[in-house]
């Protein structure tokens, strides 16, 4: 009796969260990560209409992510709209209002729209506002909203008109804000850190937020500070906040730190979104680890079967 109880439980609490506008990510994955956000796969760069549909024919991946910047499409026409493509360019073969109704019709996975700047994102909010009532997937609002590492020089987003304006045209999304980063091969840079100042203006500058949170990191710039990004969470706890590890193409990253550092936070806490190389990186060591686990385990368990034999 309690087992069929169980089953239609969960079978409603499904239905409740497909149902929902923007729901969690952990929540509407929940049946495949079983609480481990490591697991969610990601696309990235979806900013053409081929690669939209290698993804969407790909059911491996959960999450969408995609550029929002102001530009034309193809060139035919002169209207300046928010297009999917990433500075310097600015036009595209694809639009926001057509990747947006495609993952509609989709249905299966969450977007995180990474908004170029405040510019772009003013002129998207009536886009997500009509397509916000059938976006019953998660939705992320991206915006490197404070300067960061290394000594950065890119301008972030406004970031108290970003985050009044996705509450008020999207409540239920969930915020996705960091730092602007200067770190990888094309500055030649392959060291450097987040600060504490950095995180401290950040747990100021959202003291006033609501929606759920999640921070993008870079790889090769957090590991190593555990207790950095403990501090972190346990101070946007209320917004039910997450870190986003993301890494750029060709960034040093060091693995075992990075392994440390999810590890350290949890796997509840902790979504990655690396190049693939990185990820099989991880993996591999997560299944080392884990053998080495059981090893050590199974040891202790025959010693103790022993000793007591003996004794």
């Amino acid at each position: 009796m309690n087992s069929i109880l169980s089953i239609f439980v969960i079978f409603g609490l499904s239905h409740v969260t497909m149902g929902t506008i923007a729901p969690d990510a952990g929540e509407f994955f929940n049946s495949t990560i079983k609480g481990n956000l490591t697991k969610i796969t990601w696309a990235h760069a979806v900013n053409d209409n081929l690669k939209l549909n290698l993804t969407l024919a790909d059911d491996s991946i959960m999450m969408v992510e995609a550029d929002v910047v102001l530009g034309t499409i193809d060139d035919s026409s002169m209207d300046v709209v928010p297009i999917m493509a990433h500075p310097p360019k600015n036009t595209s073969n694809l639009s926001l209002e057509s990747f947006l109704s495609a993952m509609v019709a989709d249905g299966k996975r969450g977007v995180k729209l990474d908004f170029k700047s405040i510019e772009a994102f003013d002129v998207s909010l009536d886009i997500l506002a009509e397509n916000r009532p059938n976006m019953t997937f998660p939705v992320w609002l991206n915006a490197d909203i404070l300067s960061g590492p290394v000594d950065s020089m890119a301008t972030p987003v406004d970031a108290k008109q970003f985050i009044e304006k996705a509450n008020k045209a999207f409540p239920e999304s969930t915020l996705s804000v960091g730092w602007t980063t200067r770190y990888g091969l094309l500055p030649l840079i392959s060291s450097g850190n987040y600060t504490e100042a950095q995180i401290d203006e950040m747990i100021k500058t959202l003291s006033n937020v609501s929606q759920p949170v999640t921070f993008p990191i870079r790889a090769g710039l957090a590991v190593n500070d555990i207790e950095l990004w403990s501090k972190l969470l346990n101070n946007t706890a209320d917004k039910n906040s997450t870190l986003s590890i993301w890494s750029g193409i060709g960034d040093s990253v060091d693995i075992d730190g990075l392994i440390k550092l999810i590890q350290g936070i949890g796997y509840d806490k902790v979504y990655v979104d690396v190049p693939e190389d990185i990820r099989k990186q991880i993996d591999g060591s997560k299944a080392s680890f884990t053998m080495c686990s059981f090893m050590l385990l199974s040891s202790v368990i025959l010693a103790n079967v022993l000793l007591s034999e003996i004794f």
